[in-house]
């Protein structure tokens, strides 16, 4: 029996040079689109809406490739952590050192997303709530896995995860100060992620695997970001 068309799902859409565009294109699409109305509809369906006018789609076809808050915010950290990589490898000289491309990857994601700091501290909030710890968990493993990727690292003994969980600390102990302080200049940013980066120099292995210590850090963002004023959407 044929199985029937979604009629919901997005037309092939092309580039300006006539390329037909990739399904990870057409949601970054819709993504960078979105992050314009966010500060102003939050993550949900009226900031869906308004991006997907923007990005020249329908409402369903929008709707087809983020089906809720949390699957944009999914997205949304996907298309930061590959704008991460790609800020990374354009710096010149590129850093060498383990220590450097970590401390250097965090302060590039960070930094890309200056611009959309409100849709981040917004994403955290959502992510915090007990029915997306497993979306909040994976996505802080993936921003994570990519950084150490990053270094070239490919170890995959049980260093593999005792890395990745200690640099989930780090990380999250350094968005939420990025997130908490606005006016702070970059200098202070940099000092306090390298006060985290001593630290962990300094703290014997981590047991823990990678996703416990996910999941602790969005505990820990959930409770921080709980007591932080944010603007409330109707």
């Amino acid at each position: 029996m044929a199985k029937a068309k979604d009629t919901n799902a997005p037309k092939g859409k092309k580039t300006q040079a006539g390329k037909k565009m990739s399904e990870i294109e057409i949601r970054d699409q819709l993504i960078a689109a979105m992050l314009v109305h966010v500060p102003f509809d939050g993550w949900g369906e009226a900031c869906l809406r308004s991006g997907a006018e923007d990005a020249g789609m329908s409402f369903d076809e929008a709707k087809a490739i983020l089906p809720n808050d949390a699957a944009a915010i999914d997205a949304f950290t996907d298309f930061a952590d590959r704008e991460m990589a790609r800020s990374l490898d354009q710096m010149d000289p590129r850093p060498e050192k383990i220590s450097a491309i970590i401390r250097a990857s965090i302060l590039c994601r960070l930094e890309n997303a200056e611009p959309h700091r409100e849709a981040v501290a917004q994403g955290l909030k959502i992510l915090a709530r007990p029915q997306h710890a497993q979306i909040a968990a994976s996505t802080l493993y993936r921003t994570v896995d990519r950084m150490w990727r990053l270094t070239g690292d490919r170890a995959v003994d049980f260093s593999f995860y005792t890395k990745r969980a200690t640099l989930a600390g780090v990380y999250s102990a350094t968005l939420l100060y990025w997130v908490a302080n606005p006016n702070a200049d970059r200098a202070a940013t940099e000092a306090f992620l390298d006060g985290r980066l001593r630290e962990v120099a300094m703290i014997p292995k981590v047991t823990a695997p990678a996703k416990k210590a996910a999941e602790m850090g969005v505990k820990l963002a959930g409770k921080f970001l709980g007591r932080m004023p944010m603007r409330r959407h109707s």
